[in-house]
């Protein structure tokens, strides 16, 4: 790999779902990709896999953004949902895990991310894949609701500071999918029914065919990165598209 870039884009989550749509999208628009996820990924032309658990936040921290390019473009989409219990009923370790892979994580490579290249790449992006659970609560859901509460408003901040300093060409989006058809809705489908109210609503959504493919939502999610300027607001939904 040569060691400087036209555009570079870092895919965290990238074995499955959205985080795999847009590792092969983005390699068809000529990115070079570093992906990063807990399970292992087949290196291919263009695309460097490198393993993390992002529960290991002592991992995280010693991960660095080694490889410049004129354009830079970072993707949080790891998240998991923990164990689908209510408070007084789930795992002090899922609380954890959910809060250090959803929130501190991507808070972390946010961080390091604008440490290396505000000053070095014309154009900075960053995209969080958030949720439209962090805007309300969901029976069950409590640190996952949390978790992406709290990077929406995160990217609200980090946007807000890159204005006030003057940093130009960088944009900062949380953008939710909407209802995917990944592995996390397998999961709530698995859920104990007694512990999730809204279990058969879930059930149904893909029984009717209501959920959205991978490839479809990382294509919207490329109308942001490709004309970032077009979406003003921080905290997007692709279903406002």
């Amino acid at each position: 790999m040569a060691a400087q870039q036209n555009k570079i884009a870092y895919i965290t989550g990238c074995s499955r779902g959205i985080g795999a749509a847009l590792v092969d999208l983005l390699l068809d628009l000529d990115y070079q990709i570093i992906g990063i996820a807990r399970s292992n990924v087949a290196e291919r032309p263009n695309f460097k896999f490198i393993k993390i658990d992002l529960n290991d936040l002592e991992a995280v921290q010693q991960f660095n953004f080694s490889q410049d390019a004129s354009e830079v473009l970072l993707i949080n989409n790891a998240g998991i949902i923990g164990e689908i219990s209510p408070v007084g009923q789930v795992s002090d370790q899922s609380i954890q895990q959910v809060i250090n892979v959803n929130t501190i994580a991507p808070q972390i490579l946010m961080n390091k991310f604008i440490k290396t290249f505000s000053k070095k790449a014309k154009k900075g992006h960053i995209i969080n894949i958030s949720s439209g659970a962090g805007k309300h609560p969901i029976d069950a859901w409590a640190s996952y609701c949390a978790s992406k509460a709290a990077l929406d408003l995160f990217s609200q901040t980090t946007a807000e500071e890159l204005k006030a300093r003057e940093i130009l060409n960088w944009h900062i989006h949380a953008i939710a999918p909407g209802v995917v058809d990944t592995q996390m809705q397998s999961d709530i489908r698995k859920a104990n029914p007694e512990n999730f109210k809204l279990h058969e609503r879930f059930v149904g959504l893909k029984n009717d065919n209501e959920l959205s493919d991978p490839k479809n939502v990382a294509n919207q999610i490329n109308k942001v990165i490709q004309q970032p300027s077009d979406y003003p607001e921080t905290v997007i939904s692709v279903r406002d598209f």
